[in-house]
């Protein structure tokens, strides 16, 4: 008999202080996650940088805030000589070759800064500029920029990029490419050939190539379940309504941890009025936490776990299995689509997509070719940050998996910054150098690489703007830092990686002591006592 009093003195000691610090960190997981289900929701919100790890801070044009740049008339910047176009996280700005100069280039665009993540710039032949920022594109008209529909689109934007003859547009998105031509506008003089003012907008799918058999990650299958996108947005209302659940588990649980310090300390002070009134809080929240923790085990437990799956160690594994893909609507490229370029020595699409490159022909029409992954550079889960042609078959191939110059038909993949040739792949996904952009417009043409950590590659630390440093993260891109752990890092280091792990398994654990108390309670009295666990 005493052993089995221990035992149930170890589960309950276990429940009652592992769960009192948990619950802070569950309070933060379940209130981010909920941000995290409802990005649209949510896009109006910001948060300074100044409130965040000095890692969040612009310093030396990092943290993905210059992407790219083009070069454009001064017709059309309003000044004495050509300028340069930057953009990247947060919006577009009018600076000069020595980036010394900054103005804001934003008008029209989306006030909040999450939707104005701009993705890439293209000037066509008549001087027309487009951006593609996260859920729309963009025309510049000469005095703002002018929101450009995508009929039927509801997905995010991955790339813009010109066609063949640099005269019309191809917008991709995640899923889908849109062909933007017909409309002649001579940007830097600000004229319109009304006869032909109309521009036709024409949506393609990319087949499937010969032999491809779709698949998805059990990565991608388990973020799915964790988020409740699997199940549309039904399934994210549940995921939230779990949240909310354990929200009131943790606040109930930080009340009962304290009431009974609280009643200990009235009935001292001989305060029987106080202690009466505080007896019937703890009365009320044991009743709710009990009731809710034990009815909601299941759903409690299947999303502290699957959660747990989706950071390292536990990621690895899941993101390295593959299962068949259900195809929706007879597209094998569905959430698949990254970039694309236009390869004028191959006479195609060069296309970079979740499963590898993609050879396409110019007007959709054929099975594209699925080129050899091993024979293609690295590109980390997060996609392309830097796509260049030099127009003759080789290929800048930049992300958080570092640099190459790749030549595809000569089967050549050469390290970028060390000049090796690519000594086969890792199974980590990102390397030491997180390229988040490239531009070759400053400084006489010298190529600046954007490090998403160190900034940009100028030899020496640039001061940044205040008017880029100034700029805030999204309330989303906050919560994903939060939800995920990276946040942490400054305190944590290396151990920032299994914080999520850890915590997950803790929490785990902590669930299903709660339930083996309460159970066992239930056993004994069916009609289960209100008191506190």
């Amino acid at each position: 008999m005493r052993e089995k009093k221990k035992k149930r003195f170890t589960w309950k000691k276990y429940h009652r202080w592992f769960g009192l610090v948990l619950s802070v960190f569950m309070l933060v997981f379940c209130v981010s996650g909920i941000i995290l289900n409802h990005r649209q929701l949510f896009a109006g919100c910001e948060v300074s940088r100044s409130l965040m790890p000095s890692a969040y801070h612009i310093k030396n044009f990092n943290n993905g805030i210059i992407k790219g740049s083009i070069k454009i008339n001064h017709r059309i910047s309003k000044t004495p000589s050509d300028s340069i176009l930057a953009y990247g996280y947060g919006g577009v700005w009018l600076t000069d070759a020595e980036m010394k100069s900054w103005k804001d280039f934003n008008k029209g665009l989306p006030k909040n800064v999450d939707g104005r993540n701009i993705r890439n710039m293209v000037q066509t032949k008549n001087g027309e500029i487009w951006c593609a920022a996260m859920m729309d594109v963009y025309r510049f008209d000469g005095k703002e920029w002018k929101m450009f529909p995508l009929a039927d689109n509801e997905e995010r934007i991955t790339d813009i990029t010109l066609t063949k003859d640099s005269t019309s547009i191809i917008a991709m998105t995640r899923s889908a490419v849109y062909e933007i031509s017909g409309k002649k506008t001579d940007a830097a003089n600000e004229k319109t050939d009304a006869a032909n003012e109309k521009t036709n907008v024409t949506r393609k799918i990319i087949g499937q190539p010969e032999g491809f058999v779709p698949e998805v990650t059990l990565f991608k299958t388990v973020w799915n379940l964790h988020s409740g996108a699997f199940f549309g947005l039904a399934g994210r209302l549940v995921v939230d309504a779990i949240a909310i659940v354990l929200i009131i588990l943790s606040i109930t649980g930080i009340i009962l941890f304290i009431l009974p310090y609280r009643i200990r300390r009235q009935k001292r002070l001989q305060a029987r009025e106080k202690m009466q009134k505080l007896g019937k809080q703890m009365v009320f929240n044991a009743k709710w936490h009990n009731k809710l923790g034990y009815t909601t085990i299941i759903l409690t437990l299947w999303l502290a776990i699957t959660g747990m799956c989706l950071r390292p160690p536990l990621m690895i594994p899941l993101a390295m299995n593959k299962t068949t893909e259900k195809v929706k609507d007879g597209n094998v490229w569905h959430d698949k689509l990254r970039a694309i370029r236009w390869d004028a020595a191959e006479g195609n699409w060069l296309v970079s997509t979740s499963e590898g490159f993609l050879r396409v022909d110019e007007h959709f029409q054929h099975k594209p070719i699925l080129l050899n992954k091993e024979k293609a550079p690295k590109v980390s889960p997060m996609g392309v940050n830097a796509f260049e042609s030099d127009g003759k078959g080789g290929w800048l191939i930049g992300s958080f998996s570092g640099m190459f110059r790749w030549n595809p038909e000569k089967n050549l993949i050469v390290d970028y910054f060390t000049g090796k040739a690519n000594q086969g792949k890792s199974m980590i996904p990102i390397s030491s150098s997180l390229v988040s952009g490239y531009s070759k417009d400053f400084f006489g043409g010298k190529e600046v690489i954007f490090d998403y950590s160190k900034g940009a590659s100028l030899g020496e630390t640039a001061s940044t703007p205040e008017l880029l440093s100034a700029t805030p993260m999204s309330l989303w891109n906050v919560a994903l830092e939060l939800h995920v752990g990276r946040c942490y890092s400054p305190f944590l280091g290396p151990l920032s990686d299994l914080f999520v792990f850890i915590s997950g398994l803790l929490i785990t654990l902590v669930l299903l002591s709660g339930y083996i108390i309460l159970h066992r309670r239930k056993k004994k009295n069916p009609k289960l006592p209100r008191k506190s666990l």
